[in-house]
This record gives structure tokens, C-alpha cells and sequence, in this order.
């Protein structure tokens, strides 16, 4: 594997005090094979200014256009709130669908993150839609997820699954103030009427005993089959360590999970994307020395990995990430995520062959949406 061609979508050290902080980044390739690419702006990491913006290549990333800026546009239901990107797909020729997490921040003094419980503010997640590209949106339309209460969408777009069916990736941590221990869990939710209602759910990840956190779950369709992979950022919270990216394996209909089980992809956040055939790559964010982000290939659909053909898509040249060795507190992880200078790698296959990946990175003071396209 090599890489072609990189660059930034959006310059963060030209942008403005209230753009100057990127993550959560996402891609789509529409039918018209434009790339648009979404994520949160802000002036920080964790701020009440926090934002979508739609940006789109009709060059495969050689050069971008703005096409949507949510500055400003985040009150629902006259509450004040900040949306953390806005992950499209086309589920209608011509016609996107946009995931979204909306975060109260009516009280704008509260961090995102509850320092004492580690739990996050009220949330909710918000469907939209756009005819014209991206450029306007309907208004959001909240996605019930009862019995499951502020869950998060991890940043991913809605999925189509066998029988018409569609999915919201999802997870559940808990409440700002509750004081017990988080008890992480990642779900599908299913639509059979298009996204007009959501009635049930898919549990995709747990462990029995909460030793184990399945984080910021990635799926993935296998071209022929339909069958499912996800893979996840896993946490031990006995040892208070990252393990390997895990992967399980799920039905074509979405409702059958296998438990998930070690990788060997020494990750963090983790896209897989199919290639064709059995053919499987990851892109994820490497923590540890070197800091980066990191592409793997699978042969036989992620059952196993040929680590002699890894590529380094993106190297950080702004030193050790914060607890990327050590064993640390839940507290300290918590703390470590809105100190990283680089992550939420996505990515989608473009007609050339190529992977196009996007992700976040910078240094301590400004991050900005850049991009790879891989030769596989």
C-alpha cells in the first residue's frame, strides 16, 4: 500500500477563533461521485461553539469547496446547543440523510464531560435531510431511542442493511451526574419504513462483566454477502489501558452479533471498508509510538491481518499523545480524549480504486480536517 496524494480540507491556522478546532470528521461519496466531508468545528476541542460544517470535492480531494457552515444554527427547541458534524449518506438519488449529535450547552459553563463522574450532558441524536448537496437541511428531526437515554450516534451515518431495512449506529454511556460506573453498550437501531420510525434495536457489542468498554463503533458490509463486521476502540477498565481494536461479526440483517474478539490492531478509533471480494482495510489512530494514523489489510474480511503491509497515512509530528503508555484512571481517559491532537479517521472507496481517508489533525492549539487518498 502507498499513498497518492494528501492534503487539507480546511486549514484550521486559517480559519476563524470559532473553526479553529476540527474532530469527529466523517466522508460520503455520493452517486454523482462528489466526496463530502463533515465534522465538528469549534474553538476548542470541548466549547459551546461547537458545529457542523459540509465540505465537498468533486476532484476525489485535490481541491474543496464550504458547502455548509452550522455556525450559529445549533438552538433546538430554543435550547442552546452545539452539533458534533453532521455523517451523510445517500439513501435516495440526490437526496442526503444526515446523522447528528446534538449536546445541550444551555448552560454554557458545563464541560462535555463531567470531570467528578465521567458522564456526558443531556444528548440526542438528529436525522436531517438535504436535496441540493448539502447545502441547507431540513430541520433536525430527533430519533427515538427509548429505553436508551442520551446516546450518541458515535458520529456515524445510517446504514442500509438486507430487506430495506435501515440502521443508526448508536451507543449509551450515562448521565452527567450519575456516579456509578459506566456500563458502555453499542446497538443498531432499525428502521422498515424508510427513517420514519425507529421501534427496535440490535445489541452489537457488551461485555457481561464491564471489564471490557466496545467504543465508537465502525461497520462494514461484505460486498457479496451482506454480512456485517464492526470494530471498536476497547478500553480495559480493570487495567485502565486500550487493548487491540476488536472485531465482531454480524448477520446481513444486523441482528446477530458474534462477541467481539482481539484484532491485533494496536488502535484506537477504527474504520473498516471493504475492497472488493475478501478484501479488507482499517484505518485507524496509532496512540502510541509512532503517533498516527495507520491503514491494515485483511485478505479473508478481517479474520486475519498482514501487518507487513502497514501504512503510516499520517505521522504526528507534535510529540507523545497524552496516556499513550501507562495505565490511567477513568478520569484521566476521559480527560486524555479532549487532549489529542489527531483521530476519527474515516474513509470510503472511490471509483479510481483508492481509498480516500479523512481524519483530524494538528497540535495543541489548532486542528484541521486533512485528507489521503492509498493506493491498496
Amino acid at each position: 500500500m502507498k499513498t497518492t496524494a494528501s492534503g487539507c480540507v480546511y486549514d484550521g491556522r486559517r480559519a476563524p477563533a470559532h473553526q479553529r478546532s476540527c474532530a469527529f470528521t466523517t466522508a460520503c461519496l455520493t452517486g454523482d461521485g462528489t466526496l463530502l466531508v463533515s465534522g465538528r468545528w469549534g474553538s476548542r476541542r470541548d466549547s459551546p461553539d461547537g458545529h457542523s460544517c459540509i465540505f465537498a470535492s468533486n476532484d476525489h480531494g485535490d481541491t474543496w469547496e464550504k458547502r455548509y457552515d452550522g455556525y450559529g444554527r445549533c438552538d433546538w427547541d430554543g435550547v442552546a446547543g452545539e452539533f458534533k458534524g453532521l455523517a451523510c449518506t445517500e439513501l435516495e438519488p440526490g437526496e442526503l440523510t444526515a446523522s447528528a449529535l446534538w449536546v445541550d450547552r444551555s448552560n454554557p459553563g458545563l464541560p462535555f464531560i463531567n470531570p467528578r463522574t465521567q458522564g456526558l450532558l443531556p444528548m440526542r441524536i438528529a436525522h436531517s435531510t438535504s436535496a441540493d448537496g448539502g447545502r441547507t437541511w431540513t430541520p433536525p428531526r430527533r430519533m427515538d431511542t427509548a429505553p436508551h437515554r442520551d446516546a450518541s450516534p458515535c458520529t456515524s451515518a445510517i446504514i442500509e442493511l438486507a430487506g430495506d431495512v435501515l440502521a443508526q449506529p448508536y451507543e449509551q454511556w450515562k448521565d452527567y451526574e450519575d456516579p456509578a460506573p459506566g456500563r458502555p453498550r453499542a446497538y443498531l437501531r432499525l428502521s422498515h419504513d424508510r427513517g420514519a420510525t425507529w421501534p427496535d434495536h440490535a445489541t452489537v457489542a457488551r461485555h457481561p462483566d464491564n471489564v471490557l468498554a466496545f467504543w465508537d463503533q465502525r461497520l462494514e458490509a461484505h460486498p457479496d454477502s451482506g454480512r456485517l463486521v464492526a470494530m471498536f476502540w476497547t478500553h480495559d477498565f480493570s487495567a485502565g489501558t486500550d487493548v487491540d481494536v476488536h472485531i465482531a461479526r454480524g448477520s446481513a440483517d444486523g441482528r446477530q452479533w458474534s462477541a467481539p474478539r482481539p484484532t491485533g490492531l494496536p488502535g484506537q478509533h477504527c474504520q473498516p471498508l471493504a475492497l472488493g471480494g475478501d478484501r479488507l482495510v482499517a484505518v485507524y489512530s496509532h496512540r502510541r509510538h509512532p503517533p498516527g494514523i495507520a491503514m491494515s489489510i485483511s485478505e479473508d474480511f478481517g479474520e486475519t491481518w498482514d501487518r507487513g503491509r502497514d501504512l503510516m497515512i499520517y505521522d504526528s509530528s507534535a510529540g507523545e499523545e497524552s496516556g499513550a503508555t501507562g495505565s490511567r484512571s477513568s478520569a484521566q481517559v476521559w480527560g486524555d480524549m479532549e487532549l489529542w491532537r489527531f483521530g476519527h479517521p474515516r474513509a470510503v472507496l472511490l471509483p479510481t480504486g483508492e481509498v480516500f481517508v479523512v481524519f483530524y489533525a494538528g497540535d495543541d492549539d489548532v486542528k484541521s480536517a486533512r485528507w489521503a487518498r492509498v493506493e491498496p
